[in-house]
């Protein structure tokens, strides 16, 4: 099995546990390829988050941080790719949260092997850390809903474009928070509006970015961070995997852990979702050739569903 996202306590606030503790978890739980990807540094203090700030961090210990994080994974790296247990990918998670931040991740790209193009923030504030945040960035959109998720995928675009990331991570994270109130454009509840027929404006820009991240060759991942959320499926939700695999797009697995515990946590329910939702005959995972290279392989759903991978989960 395979995982494109994870965040481990050694390097990132809001998660729990060691690096180690993660490879470790993934190698009990079966997995044979699984990504590190810690968040890149950010360039000013204001976008620091209230747990960085009462740990006393400053932009420049999180480079310091991250720093460190490039040389143990590649320790790790080194280590566990001399066997023949798991094969450990070196990447990091983008904070899409301007132009500057996109430029910078091409610092990092020679040390590490792929990466997740992300977007957390809209207009500078963040959009998956509580409700109240995701108001303010609706306010700074002029109160708008729909105004603020074509200002999530004009950014997310801006990092399809300038960085080309090979996994495209949480594509619509920006429904996480979203509350159920009335959508003065359409007259409905946000919760019945039906973003391909009712918001055609913001259906463009997903259609554009889905086609976008095919046409060099990205994978899409289905996070299962979303179930342990709340969701009901993986992000992202149905109406775009059903585009994504209309328009030949591939997806691929991640539990983007951020604590061992997490590790694989819901994955027999996004497999499902795949199979019987999505109803995709093919899944995909990044892999590193003899040169170090990244690469796809194609692996049959109906094959990797009988691997004895899906075993732990039958207790539950």
């Amino acid at each position: 099995m395979h995982s494109h996202h994870s965040h481990s306590g050694d390097y990132v606030e809001h998660a729990s546990g060691t690096l180690e503790q993660m490879v470790a978890t993934a190698k009990e739980k079966g997995f044979v390829q699984y990504c590190l990807t810690e968040h890149m540094p950010r360039l000013q203090d204001k976008y620091l988050y209230p747990e960085e700030i009462d740990k006393g961090m400053t932009i420049d210990s999180l480079n310091e941080r991250f720093e460190k994080y490039l040389k143990h994974a590649k320790e790790i790296q080194e280590r566990e790719n001399a066997g023949n247990t798991i094969k450990i990918i070196i990447g990091l998670e983008v904070e899409g949260i301007d132009e500057a931040h996109i430029k910078m991740v091409e610092r990092y790209r020679p040390h590490v092997n792929m990466c997740v193009g992300s977007v957390h923030f809209v207009k500078g504030i963040p959009i998956d850390f509580d409700e109240q945040n995701w108001r303010k960035a609706r306010e700074a959109c002029g109160g708008s809903t729909r105004e603020l998720y074509k200002e999530y995928y004009e950014l997310q675009y801006k990092v399809l474009k300038m960085l080309k990331p090979e996994v495209v991570g949480h594509f619509d994270l920006i429904r996480l928070f979203r509350v159920n109130d009335l959508d003065e454009t359409t007259g409905k509840m946000l919760s019945d509006v039906n973003i391909q027929n009712e918001w055609p404006d913001v259906w463009q820009l997903i259609e554009r970015n889905v086609k976008f991240a095919i046409s060099y060759g990205a994978l899409f991942e289905l996070n299962s961070a979303a179930l342990r959320k709340g969701w009901d499926s993986p992000y992202p939700k149905s109406d775009i995997c059903l585009l994504i695999k209309n328009l030949a797009g591939k997806f691929c697995l991640s539990d983007d852990s951020h604590k061992y515990e997490q590790i694989g946590l819901n994955y027999h329910k996004a497999w499902e979702y795949l199979k019987s939702t999505i109803k995709s005959d093919f899944v995909y995972h990044l892999d590193l050739d003899i040169q170090r290279k990244i690469v796809v392989q194609e692996s049959d759903v109906n094959v990797l569903s009988k691997s004895p991978f899906w075993d732990q989960y039958k207790i539950l």
